[in-house]
């Protein structure tokens, strides 16, 4: 496991702990416990997968984050053991968990142990509980529980508790591409859960990571930085990216379950809201000719949000969101707006050509040439291709900068020929040749021979 793995299951570790470890005011041990019950029951990885935590593991998690933060939830580097049982223990086991689908691995073992003594500490419980996975016999999957669908809802008791986002297929604009060709855009919104205030909502033309990213980055530079960040599993949620940049801003990134949207019921509403109200006049806007591309449609949508939506009564909280907004002081963001913007940087690893380019998303970029045929990190603005740096071992080395090669072409090329160094020499092989030349003809010369 490489570095950049060990970081991602430490950020992971970190969301599971996030609602204990960043708050103002620490929990009691009590609500810690409450609040370890409910991650149990309800964490899912970003896979969509359950993520199968104890509480003891959740505990252990908060205890090695506060004696050393992000680092010590790092996994250790271990060998891989590999371990066989022999078919006879296996289908023993299998015949156990079966007919008791409630009995956990280490009582399956007690029991193996207790029918046949020579099993007697060479049942490993890990090995054990890898065979029930990959035969589908785990306590999950053979008690089912209740199925019905049960529904409740909730909401925070202030702003900034909890941020929940969504991508939206929009309207449709000119194609800058394709002449007379209309393209959809994609809506990124992300929602206060106590105002239904719009902390940032823009248009796009896809709806990818870097859109996420854009969104989240403007909605924290107008208003600070939330507790929890709530979204679904899809591809531009469940990047391992924006949940390292989660844990590195402490936010607590999490997921709805699959196939239940349910949970971000408040996103929905205000999308129908907007197919109801906003998209009819942003279409009567377009036929006019009044917007024609991106910028225009989403100036269009501030002045809706902020003349309008903003400022109307909410049918469930009975106030405005801007009221609901203002109603709870305004927490100053601890970081500037330029170290901010770095936080939201994409690294990605390339090799540098004889050269000294790199390619990234179709862009060519020059770097230092001592850096030709080596492996090295780029992280860069997706919005702004200009502003790269360049990293090798977590080390910066230098800016990126957009190849141009007409510049290059006018370029004095460096001489050919070796110059001589400025460092003066003691003595050189000129100085050792002389002096061997002068021995030779004085030897010549002593013996009477013609040196010519």
């Amino acid at each position: 496991m490489d570095e950049k793995e060990r970081m991602e299951v430490a950020a992971f570790r970190y969301q599971l702990i996030a609602g204990v470890v960043n708050r103002a005011t620490p929990l009691s041990p009590g609500e810690v416990g409450t609040y370890f019950r409910e991650i149990v029951n309800m964490a899912w990885k970003p896979d969509g997968k359950p993520a199968r935590i104890s509480i003891r593991t959740l505990e252990r998690y908060k205890h090695l984050y506060d004696k050393g933060g992000l680092d010590a939830l790092k996994p250790a580097v271990m060998p891989v053991r590999g371990c066989r049982l022999p078919p006879d223990i296996l289908s023993a086991a299998e015949v156990l968990r079966r007919e008791m689908p409630s009995r956990s691995v280490e009582q399956v073992i007690f029991l193996l142990e207790q029918q046949n003594p020579v099993w007697k500490d060479q049942i490993p419980p890990s090995t054990l509980a890898r065979h029930f996975r990959t035969k589908d016999l785990t306590r999950r999957q053979l008690v089912k529980g209740d199925s019905e669908d049960r529904y409740r809802r909730f909401e925070t008791d202030a702003p900034l508790r909890i941020w929940q986002s969504d991508f939206k297929h929009s309207v449709y604009l000119p194609d800058p591409l394709v002449k007379d060709r209309k393209r959809k855009t994609i809506l990124c919104l992300i929602l206060d859960d106590y105002s239904r205030y719009v902390m940032h909502a823009q248009y796009f033309w896809n709806e990818k990571l870097p859109c996420l990213e854009e969104t989240l980055k403007k909605a924290i530079e107008k208003h600070g930085i939330p507790e929890q960040f709530y979204c679904d599993c899809g591809s531009a949620f469940s990047a391992k990216h924006l949940a390292n940049i989660c844990s590195r801003l402490g936010i607590r990134l999490s997921h709805s379950q699959p196939y239940r949207p349910a949970g971000r019921g408040k996103c929905e509403r205000i999308f129908q809201f907007l197919d109801s109200s906003f998209h009819p006049e942003a279409y009567a806007a377009i036929h006019q000719g009044k917007i024609v591309d991106l910028e225009g449609l989403n100036k269009a949508l501030q002045v809706w949000l902020d003349g309008y939506y903003h400022q109307r009564t909410h049918g469930t909280t009975r106030q405005t969101p801007a009221e609901r907004m203002a109603s709870f002081p305004v927490k100053p963001l601890p970081y500037g707006k330029e170290e901010l913007r770095r936080f939201f940087f994409v690294e990605e690893t390339r090799k540098v050509d004889k050269t000294g380019c790199i390619s990234l998303d179709g862009i060519a970029y020059e770097v230092p040439q001592e850096l030709a045929k080596k492996a090295v990190q780029i992280r860069y603005d997706p919005f702004d291709p200009s502003d790269a740096e360049i990293y090798v071992n977590g080390v910066f080395v230098g800016k990126a900068r957009l190849l141009d090669a007409l510049k290059n072409f006018h370029k004095p090329r460096p001489h050919r020929e070796k110059e001589a160094k400025e460092t003066p020499v003691s003595y050189s092989i000129l100085d050792a040749a002389g002096k061997s030349r002068e021995e030779q003809w004085g030897e010549l010369h002593y013996s009477g021979e013609d040196p010519s």
